[in-house]
């Protein structure tokens, strides 16, 4: 009788139990309670990364005379070093690097460069290194496999453009900040031909045989962008384009960046004119950001005695830019676009090479630049940045 009753009072408390936690969960949960849960905001995801773009790194013949001659190797970047510290930096890689077997030349249109070039490219903290363009033969294979292999062996540096054993593509992607980036890069032709049977070593746009750009290297391209275009956030195209020592675009960079953009690609990076050449957006179904030339970024040619003064003095500086790209969800925005003129100084005895920022451009390096009696002074350069490069993209950079 005893434990029927210890039974009974069990039940009974184990029913208000079952009925408070089940058939009352209002009296749990109440209306202000659930209230205060559901109004708690989304947040969406947000991811962002910030580009460093630079223009072509040609190193020539009176850089490395002065390097032989006692200058500090750690000069020349010294006073741009810090607007690498950001996300992911990319520019042309216009040398190839020597495996130890090539002659070196940074004359005659013909270059080849110590390994020393590709650590100052690696110190910088430069990201990714476009190696299509006119002088990517200038060694032949041998040349863009040693430069290739020295920034994978080396470094974290992803060389674009140019291949080894098979062209694979899917390599070249960079995941940052949780924002998936794609490259691709490609040259018009080379100094030196490229023999048919290594032509899948190296992007082109062009048919070699030719010199137009067929239906085949149309196809190349498309087929290229659309093996990285569902797999990356953001598509970048490198491209060597254009005439040397011009100001605007031609016809074909038109064609080409406007064929680019139907095709989904979000920047196209340009260079080879050796001078600064507009920034514009294409928009349409998909806008794509298009730098037709950022000019030199490293150079050291004194004379360029295939153009005039004012071409000769426009190789003496490049753009410097900043973009950034957001990631919300899974919505991408590309804006804050900034542009600075870099100046290629070096004094009227061919030494201390450096690069400046206009910013710093002072009237002491003014007139000491070794070109500042041929009219290359900080009227030309503000004057030449001021009518290329629309106001929209010329902020300042901190």
């Amino acid at each position: 009788m005893k434990g029927k009753i210890v039974l009974f009072i069990f039940s009974f408390f184990l029913g208000v139990i079952v009925y408070l936690c089940v058939f009352d969960s209002n009296r749990l949960f109440s209306n202000k309670d659930y209230r205060l849960i559901s109004e708690i905001p989304y947040v969406p995801e947000k991811h962002s990364v910030d580009l460093t773009i630079v223009g072509d790194f040609l190193y020539e013949e009176p850089y490395y005379d002065a390097l032989r001659n006692g200058e500090d190797n750690d000069l020349y970047f010294s006073l741009v070093k810090k607007y690498f510290s950001d996300d992911l930096s990319i520019g042309n890689m216009e040398v190839v690097i020597t495996d130890g077997t090539m002659e070196l030349s940074g004359v005659g249109y013909s270059f080849c460069a110590p390994t020393f070039v590709g650590d100052q490219v690696i110190d910088l903290g430069m990201d990714v290194m476009s190696t299509a363009n006119n002088h990517s033969n200038d060694r032949g294979l041998a040349g863009r496999v040693s430069t290739y292999n020295y920034f994978l062996d080396n470094s974290n540096v992803l060389p674009v453009g140019t291949y080894d054993e098979n062209r694979d593509v899917s390599r070249n992607v960079i995941d940052k900040n949780g924002i998936k980036f794609g490259f691709l890069s490609y040259t018009y032709g080379t100094n030196v031909s490229v023999d048919s049977s290594l032509r899948y070593s190296l992007g082109l746009y062009r048919d070699p045989d030719t010199g137009v750009i067929s239906d085949y290297y149309l196809d190349l391209i498309k087929n290229e962008v659309n093996a990285l275009r569902d797999n990356v956030d953001v598509l970048v195209v490198m491209v060597h384009w254009g005439d040397e020592f011009t100001f605007t675009p031609n016809s074909e960079q038109e064609f080409l960046a406007n064929y680019f953009n139907e095709l989904g690609v979000d920047i196209v990076i340009g260079n080879h004119s050796h001078s600064i050449q507009p920034i514009k957006w294409i928009h349409g179904e998909h806008d794509t950001l298009v730098y037709y030339s950022l000019g030199n970024f490293v150079s050291a040619d004194y004379i360029v005695d295939r153009t005039g003064e004012t071409f000769r003095n426009a190789y003496q500086f490049g753009l410097l830019s900043k973009v950034s790209v957001t990631k919300i969800d899974d919505e991408i925005s590309i804006d804050n676009i900034r542009s600075i003129p870099i100046i290629d100084y070096y004094d009227t005895n061919l030494r201390n090479f450096m690069l400046i920022p206009f910013d710093q451009y002072s009237t002491d390096y003014e007139v000491s630049h070794y070109l500042y009696g041929s009219n290359f002074n900080r009227d030309f350069i503000n004057n030449t940045f001021m009518s290329v490069i629309d106001s929209e993209f010329r902020n300042e950079i901190n």
